[in-house]
């Protein structure tokens, strides 16, 4: 099976952040092997994502975290041994212990917003400068919106975030400041404008927002929607 040109880069950008786990996650590493673009669209994901994990602060795991892999790992009878073996190797597990859970991490749990696992996340990128935006749906009504770069010489007017359904026209969830960090927007998974959503994205219009209830201006950046969890 060949995936169309969105589907990919939907998988290629939940693969890099991490939200594609399990069966599905091996899946498409199979295809990648088989298929060269969608290999190059997950190097252009990781490629685009994988420094910005250098900002994510060294986090030590709590004692019970590492008695729970020394539990797993090593019979009882080694205990000390084990032990001096865990002090060394802990912080280069604090580095290797997989990039996706730190990239996840970075773009989800990282500042005062919501901690629970999303529903969903969509990373909005720009064609010409890569990822600007990540959103991600927490329950039950909390829509979180973070900016990693933002925009440059727009004056006075506004970034209006948009949900683009599987069909119709698209439907405003507001404005966005156009500044680092998270913006939290309130809105249920109930909503009628989350419904058969597929997409997210922001399109520049006049100071205070669309004058139409439509998009007026040109789309900044724009992504699918992966889903993390059911709702």
């Amino acid at each position: 099976m060949k995936l169309s040109l969105n589907a990919a880069q939907s998988m290629a950008a939940a693969y890099a952040l991490g939200t594609l786990r399990g069966p599905a996650r091996r899946r498409l590493e199979r295809m990648a092997k088989a298929d060269d673009t969608l290999a190059a669209l997950i190097r252009r994901w990781e490629a685009a994502l994988v420094p910005l994990a250098a900002d994510v602060p060294a986090v030590e795991p709590p004692a019970r975290v590492w008695n729970e892999i020394e539990a797993r790992i090593s019979p009882r009878a080694n205990a000390p041994a084990r032990s001096n073996a865990l002090s060394f190797w802990r912080p280069f597990g604090l580095i290797a212990g997989g990039l996706a859970t730190v990239l996840v991490a970075f773009f989800i749990w990282t500042s005062s917003g919501p901690r629970s696992e999303p529903l969903f996340v969509a990373v909005l990128t720009a064609q010409d400068s890569g990822p600007r935006m990540v959103v991600s749906m927490h329950e039950p009504d909390l829509l979180r919106v973070r900016i990693v770069k933002p925009w440059s010489n727009i004056g006075d007017r506004s970034l209006e975030l948009w949900v683009l359904p599987t069909e119709g026209a698209p439907r405003s969830l507001g404005l966005v400041p156009n500044t680092s960090g998270d913006t939290l927007i309130r809105v249920r998974t109930s909503d009628a404008r989350m419904q058969a959503a597929s997409a997210l994205a922001v399109s520049l219009e006049p100071a205070g927002g669309s004058p139409t209830q439509l998009p007026t201006g040109p789309v900044l950046c724009s992504g699918a929607i992966a889903a993390v969890k059911k709702a």
